[in-house]
């Protein structure tokens, strides 16, 4: 079997361009490490590094459960699969021993292979400038900070897919199916679904993208009767049934290591709920895709706009009214919203991270956006559809039959596997969110990001240099990444103060299960098992009576209701300020309570 770099240089061309493609793949992982290790620093400079982050305080508990007792036992509040991510981490555990810091510290390092490896692939079919903005779309986009210093499973589940992706190539291109490469990229695949179950998105688009590669459609000369033609369908169907067999199999047995079910909240009406998972989700990729909403409508893209211009008027209209009348922004805020990632993760009210004016203006953007990028799919696919019934003729088909090398040549499937796996992303987050009436979240998208972006900048492509797409692709580079390096700056000095306000209490006597510092350092303390009883007690954090029966607490974080107060609240026992790098101020206070508690 062939190396990854005599691969890249079979596709990239002679003996220098093969050095070259080496250097290159070097030159990749550099920057791919310097940008993981860019966001390690920023969070070990607030005090994140080391402190559980968002939902990964649940996640911890069962990777250090995991390793002291040998025993897998899911808590009800879990939905993600995870099995897979809390397996692969216990020898980092066994290193390490049960620190936060190591985890995080290997999921930046699967973010820089993520970075690399989504790079690597786009260039099998995008120039080097085009493949750099669709994963910087991602790199420098308001989630992946934050998400690649933590032990979330979105960063895992996405490396084992792009490396699926890139197995995927060696085994779809050329005249015949490499079946080893294949069952290669397949288990991967499912190594991710054993992380995070939309990881189904990957699976879909290879053995989708080897059907029409190497099925009847793939080319002219590929009939239905052919023998070779009908062992490659009956190939493909068995990978597939034997995938998903195992993925059912790997469902089921999760579903038995649950300690008892989840009880679901009530629900919004459907067509509401249909409205408000559709346009969150689309709006909020089409945010981190404006760069090339600006760049594929470059050159004649623009003239073409104007003769559909009523279907982006009606989107931005629609989705507007969609907000309005359902009365949710246009971003789904999980991470990118207007007091910061998390911010209800404190009792009080967050400082806000964007001023009232700059919010609109991204809710804005992210409104014409997709309305920009729907239209430009709804163009390309109704051109396609017409090339293709011209093509389909019995003249057409006879002109086309091959012949020598164009014929051993076969079709390039990574534009393929990119669009499949980008649309199949999103899609099957709308479906799962609507069948299991899950709360969408932005953070569920982030997987399709470049590869949309790649997928949209390559059928836009023009032989004509189009410096003015460039010159507009940067510049909304620049204004997403504003709003990103704001964005995981604020979250980590969030982050970072609540952990900090933990500690301080701790040191100032107090036991840390006792101190409620926000809901991840109130989870990972607690010696209790994870409920999920949705229950309110007047004065109290939700986290602590919903996830814990009779939990204590001696300490009630919150933030300060005037953060420029200098004089110590009533009951005040720590503070805590941080302060973010456009000079947002965090100041967090801890506040002497008694719920089954004794004071130190």
């Amino acid at each position: 079997m062939k190396t990854w770099s005599a691969l890249v240089g079979e596709r990239w061309g002679s003996s220098g361009a093969g050095r070259r493609s080496r250097r290159e793949m070097a030159l990749a992982w550099v920057v791919a490490l310097a940008v993981a290790a860019l966001y390690v620093v920023n969070a070990a400079v607030h005090g994140a590094l080391g402190a559980a982050r968002n939902d990964d305080w649940v996640y911890y508990r069962l990777a250090f459960e995991f390793f002291r007792t040998g025993h897998l036992e899911v808590d009800p509040y879990t939905s993600t699969l995870l099995v897979g991510q809390i397996v692969a981490a216990q020898p980092v555990i066994a290193v390490f021993g049960e620190s936060v810091a190591a985890l995080q510290i290997a999921v930046a390092l699967l973010s820089a292979v993520t970075l690399a490896s989504s790079y690597l692939f786009l260039r099998h079919f995008l120039p080097v400038t085009w493949a750099v903005a669709s994963v910087a779309c991602l790199a420098v986009g308001p989630l992946w900070g934050g998400l690649s210093v933590s032990f979330m499973s979105e960063v895992p589940a996405l490396a084992l897919q792009v490396l699926a992706l890139c197995a995927a190539v060696p085994a779809l291109r050329g005249p015949r199916l490499r079946w080893g490469w294949l069952v290669w990229s397949l288990a991967l695949s499912l190594a991710a679904f054993s992380v995070r179950e939309y990881a189904l998105a990957a699976p879909a688009a290879i053995l989708l993208t080897a059907y029409r590669v190497h099925g009847p459609g793939g080319a002219p000369w590929r009939r239905r009767d052919d023998p070779q033609v009908r062992r490659v369908l009956l190939g493909l169907v068995a990978a597939g049934l034997v995938w998903c067999a195992a993925a059912a199999a790997l469902v089921v047995w999760r579903g038995t290591l649950v300690t008892e079910p989840r009880a679901l909240s009530a629900q919004i009406e459907l067509g509401q709920r249909v409205a408000y998972v559709t346009v969150g989700l689309l709006t909020t990729t089409g945010f981190m895709l404006f760069p090339v909403a600006l760049a594929v409508w470059r050159g004649g893209g623009w003239r073409r706009l104007r003769r559909w211009w009523p279907l982006p008027v009606a989107l931005v209209v629609g989705f507007t009214l969609t907000a309005h009348v359902l009365r949710y922004p246009l971003l789904l805020g999980n991470y990118l919203r207007l007091g910061g990632s998390y911010s209800g993760t404190l009792a009080g009210s967050a400082p806000r991270v964007f001023s009232e004016q700059v919010w609109w203006c991204i809710m804005a953007v992210a409104n014409v956006s997709t309305a920009l990028l729907l239209t430009f799919a709804v163009v390309h696919a109704t051109d396609l559809l017409r090339r293709r019934s011209r093509t389909l003729s019995p003249d057409s088909l006879a002109a086309e039959e091959p012949v020598g090398p164009r014929r051993q040549r076969g079709i390039d499937p990574a534009p393929r596997l990119a669009l499949v796996f980008g649309v199949a992303g999103v899609a099957l987050t709308i479906v799962v969110c609507l069948i299991t009436h899950a709360r969408p979240l932005d953070r569920y998208v982030i997987g399709s990001i470049p590869f949309l972006a790649a997928a949209g900048l390559h059928v836009s492509r023009s032989r004509r240099p189009q410096r003015a797409g460039t010159i507009v692709s940067a510049v909304g580079l620049v204004l997403l990444a504003a709003v990103g390096v704001t964005q995981v700056d604020a979250s980590a000095t969030f982050d970072g103060a609540k952990w900090s306000l933990g500690e301080q209490a701790v040191r100032a006597g107090y036991t840390a299960e006792t101190v409620d510092a926000g809901y991840e350092w109130f989870g990972l303390h607690q010696p209790t098992p994870v409920i999920y009883d949705p229950r309110r007690e007047l004065g109290y954090s939700s986290w602590v009576t919903t996830l814990f029966q009779d939990a204590r607490v001696c300490v009630n974080g919150q933030f300060a209701p005037r953060p420029t107060h200098r004089e110590p609240y009533p009951g005040e026992v720590v503070r805590v300020r941080r302060t973010t790098l456009t000079g947002l101020d965090y100041t967090l206070i801890g506040r002497s309570t008694d719920r089954n508690c004794s004071n130190p």
